[in-house]
């Protein structure tokens, strides 16, 4: 008799999951002010930018072995669960700098697009403002590099104004982008920047007859 073998999860599912795991506890224990967990985003801070593997000591936070597929596995290469980790990771530690409350919120009123999105207080979203250029320019990104750099810029302004980014979404939409998913994350982010704030912001219509029967 033939076994059928249970599909695996998948590799973007795992990786939310795992930052997602990592965060929250990096970000329980720094918002109590432990040593270790301040210690620890001090080190992740250095790794921004810089490719996976490049800052040894943080490699304890960015690794996993859920994020290890045999059929990928290069050993001078970090897979793409493991990219999106550490870009994730480091990340959050650049954007929990310096603040008494949570960056990492979970949901997908706090992807990337939404929380783009409310930098921008104007609900009438003006053609030209400082945000929406930066968003054109990181949306057109043609490579992991240019997008990474650009994430970063992106992750300081959400600090400046203290709006918080779910890190487990993130980490699965750069896995996606990994494999050949460029335009479907493109299009998510922008669709949550450019419709879905507004879409929400409009005033709800309530089509209720509240007139009093006997009136």
């Amino acid at each position: 008799m033939t076994q059928v073998r249970p599909n695996k999860p998948w590799i973007g599912s795992i990786t939310r999951d795992v930052v997602n795991k990592r965060v929250k506890g990096l970000q329980r224990e720094a918002l109590r002010d432990r040593p270790e967990a301040v210690a620890a985003l001090a080190r992740l801070r250095r790794g921004v930018g810089k490719p996976p593997g490049e800052i040894g000591d943080i490699l304890t936070y960015t690794l996993d072995d859920q994020l290890v597929r045999e059929h990928e596995v290069n050993r001078d290469q970090p897979t793409v669960g493991e990219f999106a980790a550490h870009h994730s990771l480091t990340l959050y530690a650049l954007h929990q700098q310096a603040q008494n409350k949570a960056m990492h919120h979970e949901g997908p009123q706090y992807e990337l697009g939404r929380s783009i999105r409310m930098l921008i207080a104007d609900h009438t979203f003006p053609d030209r403002h400082p945000v929406i250029t930066r968003f054109q320019a990181f949306s057109t990104s043609d490579s992991l590099g240019e997008l990474v750099h650009h994430l970063r810029g992106i992750i300081q302004l959400l600090r400046g104004e203290s709006v918080p980014l779910d890190y487990g979404l993130l980490a699965e939409k750069l896995v996606r982008w990994q494999l050949r998913g460029e335009d479907q994350v493109r299009m998510v982010w922008s669709r949550e920047f450019y419709i879905m704030r507004r879409r929400d912001a409009k005033p709800r219509t309530d089509t209720t007859d509240t007139t009093p029967e006997n009136s």
